[in-house]
């Protein structure tokens, strides 16, 4: 089985949403609250019939709605056909069987849903209970009928439905509440079918051996012995259990602890590591919550390796907040949530290889951003955050939703393409390095027809980086440029800097002495003088390409 696409009609976050999905892997992304984990719920109800690791039925409530769903009913007059319909519907290809047109879409695909809709046997019910003028608050689900059905018109049944589906989530795992079921799931991966039924045969039978044991004669022997409670014989025994509930009596140990209480990374590894060692192969897909919670960056390095490397022809759904893991696993495989859903399938090929190769960078905040200034290091974004915080009443850009990120090794263009495939607005902000020209306006040419991209640079060849730029702009009088000088400079260096005697001596000076070289150390210098401006309450001035970088319109 392979998943197409997902329709959702009036579940949770989404009224009327249609989701296309890689033949591999697909790795949801977005801010909190965005929804990745209502898709993940979606595809375990349409394709296991569980919400949260119990029966859909079962779990089946007026929360599950959509709210303005909810809210245009309450709106409405409340009769029958006003009560909205609920609906998950996933779109497949090898599986013929269930093939049809009992879908939203009307189209003639294979497929399941899960439909929750208005039971028509209830409809004196309903009107009756309408009449006696209650108030009606939410959407009244006890007249409500469920079902699991292929696009065939056939009912789904558990045992016999021909795909398997595994959600992964250690959160779920409490003590008690759902522990048996959620193992249970586990260890169904871990085993083949013939070795599930002969240990459920041997399990059976030490129980059985256990109900003839002495111990166990004796207390039956006493429990009635004078018939005060029954006529017939009273005993206990031991449940010897129906075939295929051998998973609710046995646990999982690592290093003799039990499963549900080692450390949720390792339940987080353990579990992953079975679904993709699947002994019967016969997984199709498997759906993950964060792999990357609970795991330090090198267990977490370790787990994607075995991922990429195990997965075989397993359908991938991961929800994550790791750049490491979506540049790892192929940043083209994002499925973003924004304001609208966007799969980055499309993205330059040179890229995801290098992020494959250098998983390391922050790629995840350019996804998620819509305003993004590119610096080339940390002392840019120290001076951008000051400047922004003196125009904008002591708040910091983070704040107005300007993410500003540090570019190193992998360059600029890396970034940009990611920008460019998700119409991400991204200013960058350059050095000129000498030669405006050749090293900005051509570039500005290259993304001329991407007006979310724009690049902002001193154009003047001795303004070749943010430095001279400061300098420049603080530097029109002697005393200005002392000031300046104090706010950045160490005291040793300020010294050494008043000992010039004249205004053009001083420029030249620390000109020189910001000037670095590879390997010269002066790097360390530049941030902190960054750091000093800043923490600086004095004021200073600043080129207007500063102040253009800063405003998105």
């Amino acid at each position: 089985m392979l998943l197409e696409s997902l329709h959702v009609l009036n579940f949770k976050k989404f009224k009327d949403k249609v989701f296309d999905f890689n033949e591999d892997v697909n790795i949801l992304v977005g801010d909190n609250n965005a929804g990745k984990s209502t898709i993940l719920e979606a595809l375990e109800i349409v394709l296991n019939f569980q919400y949260r690791g119990r029966s859909f039925s079962i779990e089946f409530s007026p929360d599950l709605f959509n709210s303005e769903t909810v809210t245009a009913f309450l709106n409405s007059p409340k009769t029958p056909a006003d009560l909205p319909v609920l609906s998950i519907e996933a779109y497949m290809k090898h599986v013929p069987d269930y093939r049809g047109t009992n879908n939203n879409l009307l189209k003639d695909a294979e497929g399941v849903r899960v439909i929750a809709y208005f039971d028509p046997d209830f409809t004196d019910a309903y009107k009756a209970y309408l009449a006696t003028g209650a108030q009606i608050t939410t959407i009244p689900v006890e007249f409500y009928k469920v079902e699991w059905m292929d696009f065939a018109w056939n009912t789904i049944k558990p045992m016999t439905k021909q795909f398997r589906a595994l959600y992964i989530d250690p959160t779920r795992i409490h003590p008690t509440f759902g522990k048996n079921q959620y193992i249970s799931n586990v260890l169904n991966t871990a085993l083949k079918k013939d070795e599930e039924y002969r240990l459920s045969l041997n399990y059976r039978e030490a129980l059985q051996s256990f109900n003839d044991t002495d111990e166990v004669k004796i207390v039956n022997q006493d429990l009635d012995s004078e018939n005060n409670i029954t006529d017939k014989k009273l005993t206990i025994a031991a449940n010897t259990m129906p075939i295929g509930a051998l998973q609710n009596g046995l646990q999982l140990k690592v290093d003799t602890v039990p499963f549900h209480i080692i450390g949720k990374g390792e339940q987080s590894k353990v579990q992953i590591k079975l679904a993709l060692y699947n002994k019967s192969k016969d997984i199709d897909l498997v759906m993950m919550e964060e792999p990357e919670n609970h795991l330090s960056h090198i267990e977490l390095s370790k787990l994607i390796q075995d991922i990429e490397e195990q997965r075989g022809n397993k359908q991938l759904f991961i929800t994550t907040h790791s750049s490491y893991v979506l540049n790892k696993l192929s940043i083209d495989k994002i499925c973003l949530l924004q304001s609208s859903y966007k799969r980055l399938h499309l993205l330059d090929k040179g890229v995801v290889k290098t992020l494959k190769r250098l998983p390391g960078f922050d790629t995840l905040r350019v996804a998620l951003s819509k305003k993004v200034i590119l610096v080339e290091g940390p002392s840019d974004e120290l001076v951008l955050k000051k400047i922004y915080q003196r125009e904008n009443n002591n708040r910091l850009p983070e704040y107005d939703g300007i993410d500003i990120i540090v570019v190193r090794g992998v360059g600029f263009e890396t970034f940009i393409e990611i920008g460019k495939e998700i119409g991400t607005v991204i200013h960058v902000l350059r050095d000129n390095d000498g030669d405006y020209v050749s090293n900005v306006a051509e570039q500005q040419k290259i993304y001329a027809a991407h007006p979310n991209i724009k690049l902002f640079s001193a154009t003047d060849k001795a303004d070749f980086s943010l430095e001279p730029a400061l300098i420049s702009a603080n530097s029109a009088t002697e005393v200005e440029l002392d000031i300046f000088a104090k706010i950045t400079l160490s005291t040793q260096t300020y010294k050494q800097l008043m000992a010039k005697p004249s205004l053009n001596e001083k420029r030249a000076f620390i000109m020189e002495w910001f000037t670095s070289t590879k390997g010269d150390g002066k790097g360390k210098k530049k941030v902190d003088s960054a750091i000093r401006l800043f923490e600086t309450t004095e004021t200073f001035k600043y080129p207007a390409f500063l102040h253009e970088v800063l405003t998105f319109v």
